[in-house]
């Protein structure tokens, strides 16, 4: 196969701050630092991938202004092949970033430009020579076309899904892995415990469903077991992108065909370890950092 996997799903410029006192709205306060880093759902898993050794593209689109050229040039750094990225007039999803050290907490505020993440035309031969398809809920037409055409080849699907929005649900029965937020979890199914939410999703859909839940872990239902994987203690500097880290690490284990169990707590330590230095991909890890923590 060309790649081992073909993302579909938004790329983001993270404009990331961290907060040098208690966050307050309404008043000014000091950052102790500021950086800018590409991010995005999709585009930080594949750049983990790449990190890792696998071969990674994304499909999709950045606006014609400074921040899309940024983005993309983060990219290509990161090993991920964007020559299916289209430029397109507009502007360029931006997120800004509130961290806050030692918490597993942030807060984003993002714009996007719907002009250009809507309408996509996309190339179905990427899309069917990879292993394996992720796609997000940012630009849910085209995420179900890549899936429709990656499911008549027998790749993996996998959704990263945060949030339910509108067009959402219809993609999961195209998918493999589902692979999303307690919040998600919670707004799909109506339940509010992150164990009941998995297996209501794995039983709706007779999918693997995986709810994680930041540092309490992540809940696992798949043929009719229904277990619990705690997350690595850390004292993270930065939270941003774990989860992202955590779909691009699962997913590249899983297509080395890691046992299941054992491939979402490679997909942990890797989440922990990329929480080590500020931005998604800021400290994106190798393998062998991987196998360490596991092996400490």
């Amino acid at each position: 196969m060309r790649y081992d996997v073909v993302g579909v799903g938004i790329a983001s410029l993270d404009l990331i701050g961290v907060a040098a006192t208690e966050p307050q709205l309404g008043a000014k306060q000091p950052l102790s630092i500021w950086i800018e880093m590409g991010g995005g759902p999709v585009a930080t898993a594949l750049a983990t991938i790449a990190r890792m050794g696998g071969r990674a593209a994304l499909a999709g689109a950045v606006g014609n202004d400074p921040y899309g050229a940024r983005i993309l040039a983060g990219l290509r750094e990161a090993g991920v092949d964007v020559g299916a990225v289209s430029v397109r007039p507009g502007g360029s999803h931006i997120a800004f970033v509130l961290a806050e050290p030692g918490r597993d907490r942030r807060t984003v505020w993002w714009h996007n430009d719907q002009a250009v993440l809507t309408g996509l035309s996309l190339d179905r031969d990427l899309i069917t020579s990879a292993r394996a398809l992720l796609i997000d809920t940012h630009m849910p037409d085209a995420a179900l076309t890549a899936a429709r055409w990656m499911r008549t080849t027998g790749g993996l699907i996998m959704i990263d899904a945060e949030r339910v929005r509108e067009s959402t649900l219809e993609l999961l029965p195209h998918c493999d892995l589902m692979v999303v937020s307690e919040r998600f979890g919670r707004e799909a199914t109506s339940f509010a415990e992150p164990w009941e939410a998995a297996r209501a999703l794995h039983s709706r859909y007779g999918r693997l469903a995986l709810v994680t839940c930041g540092v309490e872990g992540s809940w696992c239902a798949h043929e009719g077991e229904l277990f619990h994987t705690p997350a690595f203690e850390i004292e993270p500097v930065d939270t941003t992108g774990a989860g992202d880290v955590f779909h691009g690490a699962l997913l590249y284990a899983l297509l080395r065909d890691t046992p299941l169990r054992e491939a979402i707590r490679y997909a942990s330590a890797a989440a922990a370890l990329s929480c080590r230095a500020l931005g998604g991909r800021g400290s994106l890890p190798t393998i062998g950092e991987v196998e360490t923590l596991l092996g400490a």
